[in-house]
């Protein structure tokens, strides 16, 4: 039985540190209202381990564990227990929010009227009010209970203009522009660091939209990871923050300080978290310097190798390492164990060290 076991622990007396939110719990621990009856022929669960479930998720969310939250949520649905979090009610009858008694009490709602998040780079003006009158059409068969149409057109707009329809904010945007730079980023990407970054976000999205949590998260952890970059879900904003252990520098900051891990933002982006097309032109520069060495005669170069020994491999060592990006340093460092933190000189250096 779940009642005891899993939802025994986290949940439990429903947050009882949680000061104000605690008074609007009811007497299972959590906010929400049952609607209709459990019906046994297709819910497996009984109701004391539902109400210990959706205990167990809503702490979850308080603590931001949204991974372990959605996990709770797709076990109830298999389960064939449906929540609801926008009217905070939880059902096991087999009906839906459309046949619920909500349209007989309060009669028929009336079409949301749909805004537009971003600027909608790509997007003609034609393309931006044939997507206003699709939104428009897709909310009046909602408001219909047309759930076919409105699918339908969700999967035009979807396919069309790349198009996401966010029905609790009443919003729509482009994938790659639902979530918004903050203006409280502690730094401004070039355009195309931002064309990278708003890709990934839009990855995430449609992971989330497939269920794909464990994608989700991984997309999170790399655009933490790589690009410096914190999503915030609640306030569909992204920023990049400072960098662990030290700070950003300003562009026109001489001074080398010891707590500045990136220097300035041209030293960022030079560092390897994008990309140039002039990389593969560095490359061939080297190897035409290699290919100028080797045509020095083989007695130079045997005396070479044997004066210098370690030193030449140790050059060479640091070449290699200097055409490396810096989330491939980190990679390495990472296999030796060793901090991931600092400048790409720094990183060269540490790896270099450790040889």
């Amino acid at each position: 039985m779940r009642d005891g076991g899993r939802g025994g622990g986290r949940g439990g007396g429903g947050r009882q540190g949680g000061g104000r939110r605690e008074n609007k719990f009811n007497e299972f621990g959590h906010d929400y209202t049952q609607l209709g009856q459990i019906d046994t022929s297709i819910c497996t669960l009984g109701e004391g381990e539902i109400h210990s479930m959706i205990r167990e998720r809503m702490e979850c969310k308080f603590a931001r564990d949204f991974r372990t939250a959605d996990q709770i949520e797709q076990e109830l649905m298999n389960a064939g227990v449906e929540v609801h979090d926008g009217f905070k009610e939880w059902r096991a009858d087999g009906q839906s929010w459309r046949r619920s008694q909500r349209a007989d009490s309060f009669g028929p709602r009336p079409p949301k009227v749909y805004t537009q998040r971003g600027p909608g780079k790509g997007l003609s003006a034609e393309d931006v009010e044939e997507i206003t009158a699709m939104v428009a059409e897709r909310s009046e068969c909602k408001a219909e209970a047309n759930y076919a149409r409105a699918d339908e057109l969700f999967d035009m707009l979807n396919d069309k203009y790349s198009v996401n329809v966010d029905d609790r904010n009443a919003e729509w945007s482009i994938v790659s522009e639902e979530y918004l730079l903050s203006p409280d980023t502690a730094f401004v990407p070039e355009e195309k660091v931002q064309i990278e970054i708003e890709k990934k976000l839009g990855e995430r999205i449609l992971a989330r939209k497939a269920r794909n949590f464990d994608l989700a998260d991984d997309i999170r952890e790399e655009l933490l990871t790589v690009y410096l970059v914190d999503v915030d879900d609640r306030a569909k904003e992204w920023m990049v923050i400072e960098p662990e252990g030290g700070k950003w520098a300003d562009d026109d900051d001489d001074d080398d300080d010891d707590e500045t891990n990136i220097v300035s933002k041209e030293e960022w982006e030079s560092d390897g978290l994008v990309e140039d097309d002039d990389d593969e032109d560095d490359d061939d520069d080297f190897d035409d310097e290699l290919t100028a060495e080797d045509e020095d005669d083989d007695f130079d170069d045997e005396v070479t190798a044997e004066e210098a020994g370690e030193p030449v491999q140790a050059a060479l060592d640091d070449v290699d390492l200097s055409s490396k990006t810096v989330p491939q340093l980190k990679e390495l460092l990472k296999e030796k164990g060793l901090p991931v933190s600092g400048r790409k000189a720094e990183l060269i250096e540490r790896l270099t060290d450790s040889a």
